[in-house]
């Protein structure tokens, strides 16, 4: 419980009033590497010109981050969702590769993070972050590059009019197609991309984070770095709306005139390149203005010598340097040792596998559900997901301090939450009634087909027409007879707007399999999908659930910040990181793509291979969501069930227990946290005898270094521990009166 012992000291301080504290002399030796002397000028080597040194100041440093964090938060979580569609369609990609392809960033992110904060801790962090962002850049121009590396996008021309042609062989297209299909292969490009991302998103809010407070000053920095937070998240909802109305312009139209295409057909596939193209553009840009600074700004010496004079003086002075000579390992596996830390992060965990995995397709499944276009579904999905996301996170924050919570209190809001957006999520069973189409809803004799069943869009009406499902363009007539397409309903020629010669659809009609054509029967592409009313009811509790998803996210944070000691605060952050980032955000993606591929009625198939879907299975896919939300939503309240039964706040002081006592029991735990240390510490180097040296007590008058093996630097941190109670205790008369009131109001 060594983790909760500090704040004693901590609550104590906070309770006396703001009358000037002596503080210990610290050795000019200690400050050594803050007086290193840095080259604090805009420019490179002896280009250093003065004009630019008007632009060297904090304001114009966050300006470039906030930017580049827009730009990452446009192309990585607006963009790739947006095209998830457009580039399953374009490239032979099943959803279970997008949902790969989303979480790839979150590959590199979590191994980055355990690693950019150790490494990004010198005086060049200025220059690491410009790499990290060039890097960013050049992946995203590695997103891009597939629409310049391949030919036109041409779907079903082979065919023309996609009829019913009997004389034709469909071996004689595929002679030359063996194996997987080579447009797939840029599944890798794209993986690239999202990679090389992931190295500029971590170091931007580990490295560029820490940049930023290193030059402003203290009471500044929240107000900065939530600008640079609130910019990716604006970015996130440009990325939805920008990429949705990118998505209305053919992906050919550089190279391509005449487009016989409108964006609400099914084989339409928007201009999905557009977006990674512009958001590259911008990060090289950020990219070069962040390399201009030099190794620190030249305010950071006047704000490091501010911290200096205000620094807390608490027993954690020594524990730093302490911290300092243990092992990377070894500091993880204490974090992991603290039952309420782990719990709270793997409550994040199933979090974050569901948001993550929901984001992703919500355009998509948006599009499906409902029939909309690709791009309206994109602009629909922006407008409930960003303002939910960014309203959530504010108004958890707002009550966590309005109603200051504590951990344990914050932990049953979590719980109470997480159950309430989980029976709020039924809302995905709203949804439109799909018209029935031949050989999916229903079979060519009018029975209806069950979800789960086998469809099949062959019958004995169109099995000479060779047909394949490499083209979805339904067809249908003024009744509620719908096809797949002109060739799945028979259709032998077209005349004007119209498909005639139908044989499947006098088959239908008549109840008869037989009859092989009519001219009486004609089938049209118009008017074949209904708007539906209940998609904006659909939008508006969408908004509220998210909302309700998002609020625990700010309160959640600041309990593995506070169940923590102050000197693991950074590496809990980065351990949380890893553990999320790997077992939820990277997860999630790829398990609802693999659902939305279980439930395809209809898959894209060319010359025997199994491409994109084009129809999916709406009663089974709603059932396998819900049933996923439900178990993210369960293993979340378990997990917080956990950490507040295994929770053990710090040890509070008792009403009849005086100052002197409370910071006696304080001095206490931290002797004995330097015992256990010191016992570690031997145990790796038992035959270093000058580790040792003397031993100490920890209790009443006794010299606390000439026991049990604590060495001199533990001595010097047990004198700073005493040192400080003594100045302490010349605060106890104003605490005292402080005191009075307090009781006189309990």
């Amino acid at each position: 419980m060594i983790d909760f012992r500090f704040s004693v000291i901590s609550l104590r301080m906070d309770e006396i009033p703001s009358a000037p504290l002596a503080t210990p002399e610290l050795d000019d030796d200690n400050l050594s590497t803050a007086s290193v002397k840095a080259d604090t000028r805009c420019g490179y080597r002896g280009w250093r010109p003065n004009c630019l040194q008007k632009l060297n100041k904090p304001a114009v440093l966050v300006f470039c981050i906030a930017t580049y964090s827009l730009s990452l938060g446009f192309v990585v979580n607006g963009i790739i969702n947006v095209n998830a569609s457009s580039i399953e369609r374009r490239f032979d990609l099943q959803s279970t590769d997008i949902g790969f392809i989303s979480s790839s960033y979150d590959i590199t992110a979590a191994f980055l993070a355990l690693l950019a904060g150790y490494f990004g801790s010198g005086q060049r962090k200025a220059r690491m972050l410009a790499l990290a962002m060039f890097c960013s850049a050049v992946g995203s121009l590695v997103l891009s590059s597939p629409h310049f590396l391949t030919d036109k996008y041409s779907l079903g021309l082979e065919l023309p009019d996609f009829v019913c042609h009997k004389s034709q062989s469909s071996n004689e297209t595929c002679s030359s197609e063996n194996g997987r299909s080579f447009l797939s292969n840029y599944f890798y490009v794209f993986l690239a991309g999202q990679l090389l991302h992931g190295v500029g998103g971590t170091t931007t809010f580990t490295v560029g984070i820490s940049l930023i407070d290193d030059c402003v000053m203290p009471d500044r920095t929240p107000f900065f770095l939530g600008i640079v937070y609130g910019c990716n998240i604006l970015g996130a909802g440009l990325g939805y709306t920008i990429g949705g109305q990118l998505l209305n312009i053919y992906v050919d139209f550089d190279s391509v005139s005449d487009i016989n295409l409108a964006p609400g057909d099914q084989r339409w596939v928007g201009a999905w390149w557009l977006g990674p193209l512009l958001s590259a553009i911008v990060q090289i840009v950020c990219a070069i203005a962040i390399s201009l600074f030099g190794s620190e700004l030249p305010s950071c010496k006047k704000v490091r010598q501010l911290r200096q004079n205000q620094a807390h003086m608490t027993s954690s002075m020594h524990l730093s340097a302490k911290l300092g000579g243990l092992r990377f390992l070894n500091a993880t596996c204490r974090l992991l040792k603290n039952p309420c830390f782990v719990f709270v992060t793997l409550a994040m965990v199933m979090e974050g596998m569901n948001l993550t995995g929901l984001a992703v397709f919500l355009p998509k499944y948006i599009e499906n559900q409902f029939g909309v276009t690709a791009a309206y579904a994109a602009l629909l999905a922006g407008l409930a997901v960003i303002p939910a996301a960014a309203g959530g996170m504010v108004l958890g924050g707002w009550v966590a301090k309005h109603f200051n919570l504590d951990i344990s209190q914050s932990i049953k809001m979590i719980i109470g939450l997480a159950a309430l957006s989980g029976l709020c999520s039924s809302f995905i069973w709203i949804r439109c009634d799909q018209k029935s189409i031949y050989g999916v809803h229903r079979d060519f004799t009018g029975s209806s087909i069950s979800s789960g069943s086998s469809k099949s869009l062959i019958s004995p009406c169109n099995a000479m027409c060779n047909c394949n499902t490499d083209v979805f363009e339904p067809v249908c007539d003024n009744s509620s007879n719908l096809f797949f397409s002109p060739c799945f309903a028979g259709c032998s020629g077209k005349k004007d707007d119209k498909y005639i010669d139908c044989s499947c659809m006098a088959a239908v009609t008549l109840n008869d399999t037989d009859v092989v054509s009519s001219n009486r029967f004609t089938l049209t592409t118009d008017s074949c999908t209904e708007p539906c009313s209940l998609l904006y009811v659909f939008i508006a509790l969408l908004f509220f659930t998210l909302c309700l998803c998002f609020i625990p996210i700010a309160p959640g944070d600041a309990i593995q910040l506070r169940c923590v000691h102050e000197d693991y605060k950074t590496h809990a952050q980065g351990v949380k990181t890893f553990i999320v980032r790997t077992l939820g955000s990277f997860v999630g993606p790829i398990v609802v793509g693999k659902l939305l591929d279980l439930n395809c009625n209809v898959w894209r198939k060319k010359c025997g291979l199994t491409l994109s879907c084009w129809l999916y299975d709406q009663d089974m896919l709603v059932t396998y969501l819900y049933i996923f939300i439900l178990i993210c939503k369960s293993g979340s309240i378990i997990f917080c069930s956990l950490a507040l039964k295994f929770y053990q706040p710090p040890r509070e002081r008792n009403r009849g227990e005086t100052v002197e006592q409370c910071l006696d029991i304080a001095i206490s735990n931290e002797v004995a946290e330097l015992r256990l240390q010191k016992s570690e510490d031997n145990t790796d180097a038992k035959n270093d005898d000058g580790d040792g040296g003397g031993g100490g007590g920890a209790g009443g008058g006794k010299d606390l270094r000439k026991e049990d093996g604590i060495g001199r630097e533990d001595g010097m941190g047990v004198a700073l521990l005493e040192k400080m109670k003594v100045t302490l205790s010349n605060q106890i008369g104003l605490m005292n009166q402080q005191e009075v009131i307090k009781d006189s109001e309990l």
